[in-house]
């Protein structure tokens, strides 16, 4: 099951994911909690509530706050 959950999050492999871990109460190593478990099922439903698409594009910062944006890192400088 933690193979087909990897192939919904587009990953490889049968190593549960952290999502597979949360939702099945699994804390430990993988592998005993695979020995322990018989069977899993889940019931509901997965509701995709948006999907975001960034284009490739040539992004810069404005002028103003490349200015304000300080050349080198001074701790004490900025504060």
């Amino acid at each position: 099951m933690s193979e087909h959950f990897n192939q919904w999050l587009s990953l490889s492999g049968k190593i549960p994911s952290g999502l597979f871990n949360a939702m099945f109460g699994f804390h430990g190593c993988w592998q005993k909690d695979a020995s322990t478990t018989k069977s899993l099922a889940y019931d509901g439903w997965f509701i995709t509530l948006y999907n975001v698409e960034l284009d490739r594009s040539h992004i810069g910062l404005q002028k103003h706050v490349k200015r304000e944006v300080p050349s080198a890192w001074y701790p004490a400088a900025l504060a």
